[in-house]
């Protein structure tokens, strides 16, 4: 955005005119090859929309029109009061003052129950609609709130980042042409205080943030971000009323926004007066309206309970709930949940244990909630264990967070395996999350031909380290046979080199004192992986 646009109100408004002559497709050029982001400020507030994010892109270009909304639950949400392991001595000895009896909790199994604050999910979990995995985490976490929150927006560990989203790497280079053919609707939407880095790729991102609610309301009566008559009298506000003008001719998704929130309608009442609620609402909104984003991210703050912890969570908790059934309920109303996949995060759980202010300290891992009509549903994941903990005494997790991202990206938008792998720059175990009916739509998984078919991994379950996989390659070419355990940690790999089209048997060893447990056999073929368990035993 300019500022230097001459020393009178005449020179002023030429430059205005000149500004009102940018098109959208200048406009994003300019933006892209400058690698700023627009900031614009109003009583203290800025709304960012930052540009070329590569999942994002790959999204604009897709058939698919699927949506995945992300909810964030900033502070370290304490997962053994969120998703109750009701039948475990340990949690109750371990949390006198705080644990949720089980005769107060919702029953989802005879041994998992959700905080009764969560009882309107409950139907969800009972219809399909509603899936919880356990036990989510990361390996050697970092329990501070400001870098565990970046090893999850980046999926990637501590030591590795680069400033860029799990969302916004691989795409970027399979679609490098997007600053020079623009959509016309922002691809990606976060209400919400932060620019997420979940949308950020290694040159810019493309997404809009809208902090508020009230941001938003200005947007849908105006088609304006800023109020270009609420100035001073003076030589100073009219300085300040042409930025606006100018600010407010640069926002090139105002007209998209406001259409699509004057079309939508929403069908669900979201009572409690809640910001998640509200925000949530928006975004159903925005959809029925066809704004064509794909992605939505919104955030509830408050997790960080180190005191008194009992009646803040289950505010919280009351909230998430109720702004996620009212959601699902929204857009049941006419099928829109049919393209609709929501998944919730924390950037880390608490501490098994309750301290001394009847709160929970930082912690490791904690359950994750995805909503939708394509669920398999039920439980994904053990349940956490809480006798074998690590040396700070706290759970280690059973699920790698990457693991859930990478079931969205592969099963709901359609990434092949290999680019799944690429994107976190490592193989993790991909859930199944989504049920045998969903197929995907984006040209991305029809393309990618099957290079690899692995016919057999045995014996299987494995006495020892000695094992043999069984491949079929269409094309010859390098092979690569890696072991990894559930939370992604390399166990074993080899380099098979290149080997030619056709069947091959091959010897394989893991490495020495391998513990007992469920691993992850992948083998990679140029670009394309594919894997199986093994189960290995004393």
């Amino acid at each position: 955005m300019c500022t230097h646009h001459g020393s009178r109100l005449e020179d002023g408004a030429l430059h205005e005119k000149a500004h009102a002559t940018w098109t959208r497709r200048q406009f994003l050029r300019g933006m892209a090859v400058s690698g700023t982001a627009v900031s614009l400020g109003l009583n203290g507030r800025t709304v960012q929309a930052t540009m070329a994010n590569p999942l994002l892109r790959a999204l604009a270009s897709s058939a698919s029109d699927r949506i995945l909304v992300v909810i964030q639950l900033s502070g370290g949400n304490d997962g053994l009061n969120t998703v109750i392991p009701i039948s475990n001595d340990i949690y109750y000895n371990a949390r006198p003052g705080i644990a949720i009896a089980p005769q107060d909790a919702v029953a989802l199994t005879s041994d998992t129950a959700l905080h009764p604050a969560l009882a309107r999910l409950a139907p969800l979990y009972q219809d399909g609609l509603l899936e919880v995995v356990q036990n989510v985490g990361y390996a050697s976490p970092d329990l501070s709130h400001f870098t565990s929150t970046d090893v999850w927006l980046s999926g990637r560990d501590a030591s590795d980042m680069e400033g860029t989203g799990w969302s916004g790497r691989f795409l970027e280079k399979e679609y490098p042409s997007y600053a020079d053919n623009p959509p016309d609707h922002p691809i990606a939407l976060q209400i919400g205080s932060s620019t997420p880095l979940l949308f950020a790729g290694h040159g810019q991102s493309l997404g809009v943030t809208l902090p508020n609610q009230r941001l938003l309301d200005r947007l849908a009566r105006s088609g304006q971000l800023f109020d270009e008559a609420d100035v001073p009298d003076s030589i100073q506000g009219d300085e300040i009323s042409f930025v606006r003008r100018v600010s407010n001719d640069s926002f090139v998704y105002a007209q998209a926004i406001k259409d699509a929130f004057d079309i939508g309608r929403n069908q669900a009442s979201y009572s409690g007066g809640s910001t998640l609620g509200s925000d949530l609402a928006t975004v159903a909104r925005l959809i029925r309206g066809g704004l064509g984003a794909r992605i939505y991210h919104v955030s509830i703050g408050g997790f960080d309970t180190h005191a008194y912890q009992a009646g803040s969570h289950n505010t919280l908790l009351s909230r998430l709930g109720n702004a996620i059934s009212a959601f699902v309920e929204d857009l049941r109303a006419d099928d829109l949940l049919d393209r609709v996949t929501g998944v919730t995060f924390s950037e880390f759980g608490r501490r098994v244990f309750q301290n001394g202010s009847s709160g929970t300290d930082h912690g490791t891992s904690a359950p994750m909630f995805i909503f939708g009509q394509h669920l398999a549903g039920g439980l994904l994941g053990d349940a956490p264990d809480l006798k074998n903990l690590d040396p700070a005494r706290n759970m280690i997790a059973g699920i790698d967070f990457r693991s859930v991202y990478g079931s969205l990206l592969r099963d709901w938008f359609g990434m092949g395996q290999g680019e799944v792998d690429q994107l976190f720059n490592g193989a993790y175990p991909v859930l199944n999350a989504f049920n045998a009916q969903l197929s995907t739509s984006t040209e991305e998984a029809v393309s990618i031909p099957h290079q690899v078919t692995l016919e057999s991994v045995y014996p299987n379950p494995l006495h020892g380290s000695q094992a043999r996989v069984v491949i079929s390659l269409n094309e010859p070419g390098p092979v690569v046979i890696s072991v990894v355990d559930l939370l992604g940690r390399p166990v074993a790999s080899r380099d098979m080199g290149i080997l030619q089209t056709g069947q091959h048997e091959l010897p394989f060893e893991l490495n020495a004192g391998t513990a007992a447990g469920t691993y992850i056999v992948r083998v990679q073929h140029k670009s394309a992986s594919i894997a199986r368990p093994i189960q290995v035993v004393d």
